[in-house]
């Protein structure tokens, strides 16, 4: 089969940089956006690209199973208005169902069930999900459907659905392990349990991590089918929600953004094995501003988030020194490729309060961009001449304007406690089962006796301590911790006073944490604060402070 430029372009600008994500995206009636519909060019980009995807069958005139959403062949074909039951396969293969999406696939054909299935066995790479939409099968084409699954050996990779009960009980007495699917609504979901049937359960609303847990108990496979056209059906929130409910699978029509906007979120295992080595050597990606800008004394603590393959530096900075009623405050710089970054002209984006507010003296440290009800949320330390603490500031676009709470601060420092001071992390807030959760630093004295504090909230704005102590124990002199999650779990690198003692730390749910192996890192000077370790392009990158500019480090693999 020919693969047209098009595709083969696809392909070659997501293959290098796609690894088999999870969960699986199920493109829905192929790649549809870059090849015609249910047509084998459309499946043979998901299978290089390792995706899954939906078609849909029907039974031809003398009893051929058919590859076509539409009844009538006139949409996606060069034909006459007629329906598919009308017509033999013979005269089902002289149309053209190419040429009304781009004259590049002139001449290809509706294909069969048959062909479709011999194509997933010699191109598919790795684990996969077919989802078979059933649109019109007579009782011979229900035997004919399952033999195939058989001669392919597809069983545990396919499913069919939308089919009547009654026609799937014939499937399931046809081979036991026939597997069938449907969509099933959430209130919806025991009772469907409970009849037995269902192995695959299409979710039509964003699964939960309950949820997800106690199908995968019953031995069932999950999927959320978002599937359709439009601004409602392409939510990033709601995509990353359901991966991180620990779905199968992801019906959609728009798979490779879907997988970008998953690998953002939850990117490949960071090996702490590998060397962080600065790249380019010796020489600043973010520098300091002209004299008498806001940013001409420093710029430093930077903080990482990526969005739709743009990286946006969240970073502070000094217009002179204290001394001269220096400023600090802070803004962004954007970078498509991690290495050339421009500053926001509206910088700075936020700076400090009124006399007498709480962050009258510092605001600083802007860290845990998280996007609720398409509004951006992000976390930064204020001072005042008595104590830090933390607050919130929230924008429509990253680029601003930002506003701070009015509740602010919005987690706030306990004199008589361990966290008598209170300040950000270069580290994301991190959603897991429903609750925010933002790691911060607590201080009994400014830079002494610092631990570990982990908070939690249901709307961002109001936060409880859990627990109320430290996560990782003050004695650890924990002055930074950058987190990423990666692999499912949290890697974080540590900062303490003596940055020869910089290690990893790991844990399962950012409550417990489990002290790890040193951190090598190759930097021309000793390597300040970094910021949240992110995969982008295929590797790992940070950012860090040296000397009050700010520069790059890419983790090299480790030697064999």
């Amino acid at each position: 089969m020919r693969t047209p430029a098009i595709v083969l372009a696809v392909l070659a600008t997501f293959a290098a940089n796609c690894p088999a994500a999870n969960p699986i995206p199920v493109a829905h009636r192929g790649l549809l956006r870059h090849a015609p519909e249910n047509t084998l060019p459309a499946f043979a980009a998901c299978l290089e690209l390792g995706m899954g995807f939906e078609l849909d069958i029907r039974t031809s005139k003398d009893g051929h199973l058919i590859v076509i959403h539409d009844d009538n062949i006139k949409r996606t074909t060069d034909g006459p208005n007629r329906s598919v039951r009308d017509l033999t396969l013979a005269e089902l293969k002289k149309l053209d169902a190419g040429s009304w999406f781009d004259e590049t696939f002139a001449g290809e054909r509706i294909p069969t069930l048959e062909e479709t299935f011999a194509l997933v066995c010699q191109r598919k790479r790795g684990e996969t999900i077919l989802a078979l939409n059933v649109k019109h099968l007579t009782p011979a084409g229900e035997a004919k459907l399952v033999a195939l699954v058989e001669k392919y050996q597809l069983l545990d990779e396919s499913f069919a659905f939308d089919q009547s009960d009654e026609m799937s009980r014939r499937l399931k007495q046809l081979n036991p392990n026939f597997r069938i699917g449907r969509n099933v609504r959430r209130n919806e979901i025991e009772a469907t349990l409970k009849e037995g049937l269902i192995d695959s359960f299409l979710l039509s609303s964003t699964p939960t991590a309950k949820e997800t847990a106690m199908l995968h108990l019953k031995g069932k496979q999950v999927l959320y089918n978002y599937a359709g056209a439009g601004p409602s059906r392409r939510v990033h929130e709601n995509w990353k929600r359901a991966a991180a409910a620990g779905i199968d699978g992801l019906m959609t029509d728009y798979p490779l953004e879907c997988r970008a906007v998953c690998r953002e979120a939850f990117p490949p295992s960071l090996d702490p094995r590998g060397v962080w080595v600065e790249t380019p050597w010796g020489k600043p990606v973010i520098d300091r501003g002209a004299t008498g800008s806001w940013d001409a004394a420093a710029v430093d603590n930077p903080y990482l988030h990526l969005e739709a393959g743009e990286l946006f530096c969240f970073f502070e900075a000094q217009d002179k020194p204290f001394a001269q009623d220096g400023r600090e405050a802070f803004g962004i710089a954007t970078s498509t490729d991690g290495l050339h970054w421009k500053k926001n002209t509206g910088n700075p984006i936020l700076t400090t309060g009124q006399s007498g507010s709480w962050d009258q003296t510092v605001a600083k440290l802007p860290a845990g961009v998280i996007k609720r009800g398409g509004v951006y949320h992000l976390f930064y330390s204020g001072k005042n001449p008595h104590t830090k603490q933390i607050g919130l500031a929230t924008a429509r676009h990253l680029g601003g304007p930002w506003t701070k709470s009015p509740r602010n601060p919005i987690l706030k420092s306990r004199p008589q406690s361990w966290d008598r001071f209170l300040s950000t992390h270069p580290t994301s807030v991190f959603e897991i089962g429903g609750r925010y959760h933002l790691l911060f630093r607590g201080m009994k004295q400014i830079y002494t006796a610092q631990g570990l504090g982990l908070a939690t909230s249901t709307d961002l704005l109001n936060w409880n301590r859990a627990p109320d102590l430290p996560v990782i124990a003050t004695d650890e002199e924990i002055a930074s911790l950058s987190v990423t999650r990666t692999g499912g779990k949290f890697i974080a690198i540590s900062q303490p006073k003596d940055l020869s003692k910089r290690r990893y730390w790991h844990s399962d749910n950012l409550r417990q944490w489990r002290k790890g192996s040193p951190v090598n890192f190759r930097a021309s000077i000793a390597a300040e604060t970094l910021s949240n370790p992110i995969y982008f392009n295929g590797r790992w990158i940070v950012l860090y402070e040296q000397k009050d500019r700010i520069y790059r480090a890419v983790l090299q693999p480790p030697s064999q």
